[in-house]
């Protein structure tokens, strides 16, 4: 026997399978959203080789030297300060980006565009430069010096 396709339990059987796919798909655009989620690298934080970049040996640079360490279009400007101390500063100028470069004589940066100049702590000494340069966290380990970024 077959049932008229308006009888009641043809209505049900349509109302169910309307609702088992309504439900299904809700449970698949879940699982979707969980593997995006699992797939996305983490907002906020970044990995060690990201906040900290390698420059040099802390060895080969002398007390009152400085030298400018790669860092895509963002050099860092290291220089040692003491025996045990060592400063990070921005290597590009505040005025019109030039790169920056240690006056070992004077102990300044000095930016070769304009005739600005900067202390060792990215003080603003003379010239057009606006503001102070960014300063960054340098440390010795094994040797190794690592700038913070």
């Amino acid at each position: 026997m077959t049932s008229a396709p308006d009888s009641p339990s043809t209505g049900r059987r349509r109302a169910l399978a309307w609702l088992a796919r309504g439900f299904l798909s809700l449970w698949g655009l879940g699982a979707v959203w969980v593997t995006m989620g699992f797939l996305k690298p983490p907002r906020g934080r970044r990995g060690l080789a990201e906040r900290t970049l390698a420059a040099g040996s802390a060895d080969a640079l002398a007390v009152g030297q400085g030298r400018i360490v790669r860092h895509g279009t963002e050099p860092i400007l290291v220089v040692r300060t003491g025996d045990e101390a060592f400063v990070g500063l921005s290597g590009v100028c505040t005025h019109l980006r030039c790169i920056l470069r240690w006056d070992a004589e004077r102990g300044l940066v000095d930016c070769p565009c304009h005739a600005g100049s900067f202390d060792v702590n990215g003080n603003v000494l003379s010239g057009p430069p606006p503001r102070a340069l960014a300063r960054y966290r340098v440390e010795v380990r094994s040797g190794e010096l690592w700038v913070h970024l």
